[in-house]
């Protein structure tokens, strides 16, 4: 037997096999394929890898028993636009009278998948659906059914490793990070959704929230079941500032509890402070407005995560305050690295107006230039003091 350009295809799930030929061989109450292949897409111009595949199957008296072993090589097993996945890595599986058992070691070649900002909408708990003959069953309808009697069916059983590999990257709900670790998918009978275990963790990235782009400076995925519900310890951080502040994640991922962090201690109003603003809060009008809206974000579970008018024009942040002897002024910012940040101020009754570059040389020592009202250069150096009745962290001094 025979066969050419053999393709498989799912658009939903954005897998797009193509270029496939078998070559099988009949022989007396055997089956031998000696080749089964299949290649990935092409698109965009980069290489789909491939996935080959030899097996050999009997007729015995006790029933049909086949065997199969695959090796994918950098095959491009989802293409869609959201869901990028590259594996390579052995596969068997084994089919006969007791059930179906598909085993593998897979690395992740490269991966790129984007978290949609929204859940999509589910039926409650108490809501059960009952379908056409023919249409597909709710999983509330297989709730309801009795479970399958021992003996019925064929029970397909799966074991298979993930390794994440060095380019598995998500990106979504203001989290861009690159994921490490190996899971291990199981899953047993049919009907039953595979059961994930292993321990997944963050390597670098960002976290936006409350206006800021944090730096994660620690990040665990514990799955222990449910593909879709992990334990999450994340801690992002803002980056070069004195104390740390920040955001810390916990809890599963279907309920997060959202929560400030503080290394120094500092009440909740003041992490806020530090976390939105940059320092501690003076108590201007839009600057609590500013502190108001991100509390209420926190309480309500939102984690802040909204861009703003700043995100929305591009900028980090723009703020508005009063100045004694100019009246109000307007400023806006822009951080192009962790320690490169662009500022522009100008007064609302004033003509010019002043552009800050500020770089952070270390923790501790940053480097101010100034141009237009006025122009200059400044050497600034920050000192945090511990003791009883004192500051934990000084204002900046030239």
């Amino acid at each position: 037997m025979q066969a050419d350009d053999l393709a498989l295809r799912s658009v939903v799930d954005g897998i797009e096999l193509r270029n496939g030929r078998l070559q099988a061989q009949l022989a007396g109450q055997k089956l031998v394929v000696s080749e089964f292949l299949l290649r990935g897409s092409e698109e965009g111009g980069a290489g789909g890898g491939s996935l080959v595949a030899y097996g050999e199957g009997s007729w015995t008296a006790g029933g049909a028993v086949f065997e199969a072993h695959a090796q994918l090589s950098q095959l491009r097993a989802s293409i869609r636009s959201d869901r990028q996945l590259t594996v390579s890595g052995p596969v068997e599986a084994r089919m006969g009278r007791d059930g179906t058992t598909v085993t593998g070691q897979l690395r992740v070649d490269r991966a790129r998948i984007q978290i949609p900002d929204e859940t999509p909408p589910r039926l409650g708990e108490d809501v059960v659906v009952r379908n056409a003959p023919g249409v597909a069953a709710t999983e509330a309808e297989r709730r309801l059914r009795p479970a399958p009697s021992e003996g019925t069916g064929r029970t397909v059983t799966m074991k298979v490793s993930f390794d994440l590999g060095n380019d598995f990257r998500v990106s979504g709900r203001g989290v861009d990070t690159r994921l490490t670790g190996t899971v291990q998918i199981e899953g047993a009978s049919a009907g039953g959704l595979p059961q994930l275990s292993g321990l997944v963790r963050t390597a670098g990235g960002t976290y936006e929230a409350y206006g800021q782009r944090m730096n994660i400076d620690r990040g665990e995925l514990r799955f222990t079941g449910a593909p879709d519900n992990p334990a999450l310890d994340i801690l992002a951080i803002r980056p070069n500032l004195t104390p740390k502040v920040g955001v810390q994640v916990t809890g599963r991922a279907q309920s997060p509890h959202v929560e400030l962090y503080s290394e120094a201690g500092l009440s909740e109003a003041e992490t806020l402070s530090y976390l939105v603003l940059g320092r501690s809060s003076a108590g201007g009008g839009a600057e609590t407005a500013l502190l108001q809206r991100e509390a209420t974000a926190l309480l309500a579970g939102l984690g802040g995560t909204g861009k703003g008018i700043a995100g929305k024009l591009g900028l980090d942040d723009v703020t508005v305050r009063s100045d004694g002897t100019a009246g109000a002024v307007v400023r806006v910012g822009k951080r192009f690295a962790d320690n490169f940040y662009a500022a522009y101020e100008r007064s609302l009754s004033g003509a010019m107006g002043t552009l800050f570059i500020f770089y952070d040389v270390s923790q501790r020592v940053t480097v101010r230039a100034e141009a237009g009202e006025r122009a200059g250069l400044d050497l600034i150096f920050t000192f945090a003091f511990d003791g009883l009745g004192r500051r934990k962290a000084s204002e900046p001094t030239r």
